[in-house]
Parts: C-alpha cells; structure tokens; sequence
C-alpha cells in the first residue's frame, strides 16, 4: 500500500546553540489509492491497529459491480468513476450502499493508521463522490477516535464531517432539481449540485442523472494537538448506490494536500530559493485559462494572476518585498491544479 505514515517519529535536523532544534513533517500521512491496499489492511478493528482498517459493519454483500460471487461487502479499490475521458487513470476506494437487502443501512469502516498530531498546524485533506444524484446521493460520516481503535467502543465520538444522504426521492422519479428531494443533514455534493467542477449530466444509462467527479474537502485537526488518534470514513447510507474516497492526507498545507493534479504535467519555480524575483513555468495536458494562486505557509494570499486559454505558459513573479519564508504556488484551471512550494530568502 502506498501509505506514508509517520505517527512517532520526529525529524531531527540539526543542533543549534540552544539545544536540540525538532522540527515534525509536513505530511504525517497520505493515501492516494494507486494501488491496491486492501492486502495491507486488517478487516476486524482491534483496538490498538498499527495498519488501516477496512471493516464491513453491516456484512452485507452489495450489488454495485457485475463480478463472480462473492459480491464485494466491505470497501474496494476501483477506477475513479468520476473521470469522463476513459484514457485518464485514476483509482479510488470504492463503497457500495446497494446491498443485496435494501432495507438494511450499509456500515462500511475505513479507518486510518494511528496518527500523532504534533501541533495545531495540520489538516485533514481528502476528495470524495456520490455517484449518483441528487437521487440515490450517498451520504457518509468522518469521524476521530482518540487514543484506541473500534468502532463496537463506541469510541469515534467526534464528527468532522457529515455529507448528506437521499431521504425521500422525487415526485415523480428522475428529478434532476435538488429541491425535488428530501436530504439528510450535511453537506450535498458540489455544493448542492451548483458547482459544475464536481459534476456533469449523464445521459449515457437511460434517465439522465448527475454524475459526481471527486470534489475536494478539508477540516482542521488543531482540536488534537498532541494526541493519537483514528480517522474513519464511514459510508452509512441506506439503499443507495456508489461512494468513493480519494487522496486522505493529513498535512501542514490543505491547499496542497486537496489539489488535484490532473492534466497538469509541468509546474516549477526558477531560482528556487527566491531572493528578489522567480519565474514560474507550467505546462497542461491540454490548452486550459486559469489562474495562478500564491499563498503564505499559513494560507493567506499573497498575490494572484490570471491567463488566457495555453497548454504552457510562464509567470514573473516579484518576491523582493516577500517576508522570508515558505510560500505556496497553486496553478489553478477548470481541468485541474496542482501547487509546487517556494522558499523565500
């Protein structure tokens, strides 16, 4: 599994006058489901894991893809079904809410590695989509335990975030308005399906529905500063269809953790560190506009510029006023983004 975890560990860099100088990663963990994990993870929680868990709580099997028997019951590793060109590969862990008896809720656990916050600088960082909607939208939880591991303890008592779930469906069935439906509480995809980034009409299997591309999320984990803790994704949903889940990182930056580097095949400053000036060069799978997004190491705004529609392109950025420190550059456009880092002298 192609998991960076670093939960005990401090980075040690040098010795100063005054004694030791620590200084703790930026990343303490990432997942971008490249490959698949699943034969790296413990399927029963334990209480004290020191790899992810994949848990089916409801033990259920689902109906979501057309294999041999037996049907997938807990979460998978799949193709990101939100990618409309099928030569751009992507994967995604996968959860069905379609079970084989609809009248029971699926209860589908991925639980992270312990992980130990060093201070209040990091952040959860994730992408996820539902399917199918605003009807049959999945809806799913993300919750902390801290300390030990299982969710039969009753122990992930905290919720950072709840994306809604399809209650009651249209009348009459098909509806492509979200004010058609009755959701659960939280948030709806694409910001209630207003945001054409993370969606597009599919009209390819019949009625037409909104079809969910990974949209990006973030939450603070300053309220465990200092403690070990267990994120879990919990896919609840009661007779729906599809979830994914990719690219779970807790970092430092959540601007670079939630950027989603398609189409984007080139992004680089030169000279790197900065003294008074720097030009920033990209290059994109296909001409897109955009705009460049230049952030502080704590995500204020620093400066921005626009562009016109080009495969590649070169920005000239003014750093001499620049306190010295580190700097984020995030190349934005409607195809996708990416951010280098840029050190600041």
């Amino acid at each position: 599994m192609k998991t960076c975890v670093i939960a005990f560990i401090l980075c040690l860099p040098g010795i100063s006058l005054k004694g030791q100088a620590f200084s703790f990663p930026d990343t303490l963990l990432s997942e971008y489901f490249e490959t698949d994990p699943t034969p790296d993870m413990a399927q029963v929680p334990t209480g004290d894991d020191p790899n992810w868990v994949n848990y089916d709580g409801d033990g259920i099997p689902s109906l979501c893809i057309d294999v041999p028997l037996p049907l997938p019951s807990a979460w998978f590793w799949d193709g990101d079904l939100g990618v409309m060109n099928p030569q751009d590969s992507n994967y995604a862990f996968t959860s069905c809410s379609f079970l084989t008896e609809p009248s029971e809720k699926n209860y589908n656990w991925l639980i992270t590695s312990p992980i130990m916050i060093p201070d209040t600088s990091y952040w959860l960082c994730w992408r996820s989509l539902s399917y199918y909607g605003p009807g049959y939208l999945d809806g799913y939880k993300v919750l902390v335990a801290d300390s030990i591991n299982g969710p039969a303890l009753n122990v992930f008592k905290d919720t950072l975030f709840v994306a809604a779930e399809m209650l009651e469906d249209s009348e009459p069935t098909g509806s492509l308005d979200v004010n058609d439906y009755v959701f659960s509480e939280g948030y709806i995809h694409a910001n209630g399906y207003t945001d054409p980034a993370y969606f597009f009409e599919d009209n390819s299997q019949g009625p037409p529905f909104l079809h969910g591309k990974l949209e990006p999320h973030a939450v603070s984990l300053s309220a465990y500063a200092n403690k070990k803790i267990y994120i879990a994704f919990l896919h609840d949903s009661q007779d729906d269809f599809i979830l994914q889940i990719d690219n779970i990182i807790v970092s430092k930056n959540h601007l670079v953790a939630t950027a989603a580097p398609e189409n984007v095949l080139f992004l680089n400053v030169i000279p790197n560190p900065v003294r008074d000036a720097a030009y920033l060069s990209w290059k994109t799978g296909t001409p897109q506009e955009g705009r460049l997004i230049v952030t502080d190491n704590m995500g204020k705004l620093v400066t921005q510029q626009s562009f016109g529609s080009r495969a590649e392109g070169q920005i000239f950025l003014q750093a001499y006023n620049w306190v010295p420190g580190i700097y984020y550059c995030t190349l934005e456009t409607a195809a996708g983004h990416a951010t280098t880092k840029l050190v600041k002298w």
